[in-house]
């Protein structure tokens, strides 16, 4: 099933109110509306696109160790992934989607990573959940 597809499925999932969320029908407008703001904001227009040269970082992976996109790019092109946390579904299936892409990657010579703003312990979850490497 393709990410979209599963992406679909769970929307359907979510707004029918069904398992594991039972999400309430009151707050989907509210989601609605906040997700049509971004949109209108601009914000996708001024993001960088493949090809684009990001800033250098250098951040600690879930264990506390240094990882320097400079090093990375050392070792060829580098495909980035920002998520949300652990507790996102629609990041999960992101993740577990790129997991699945990781061969095609690695056959091009490129390097996949993941940032997120959550804390070393919710990072180490979201590896062990997705069953990512």
């Amino acid at each position: 099933m393709s990410l979209q597809a599963k992406l679909d499925a769970f929307k359907a999932d979510f707004k029918g109110g069904k398992a594991p969320y039972f999400a309430p029908p009151e707050i989907h407008p509210i989601m609605e509306r906040a997700t049509a703001e971004l949109v209108a904001s601009g914000q996708a227009v001024r993001a960088l696109k493949a090809g684009d040269v990001a800033p250098e970082f250098t951040l600690n992976d879930p264990d506390g160790k240094p990882v320097s996109s400079v090093d990375l790019l050392k070792q060829g092109p580098l495909v980035i992934s920002f998520y949300r946390g652990a507790w996102c579904p629609y990041c999960n299936l992101e993740l577990t989607a790129l997991e699945e892409a990781l061969p095609l990657f690695k056959a091009e010579g490129a390097s996949l990573i993941a940032i997120s703003p959550q804390n070393a312990v919710n990072s180490r979850k979201s590896i062990r959940t997705n069953k990512l490497s």
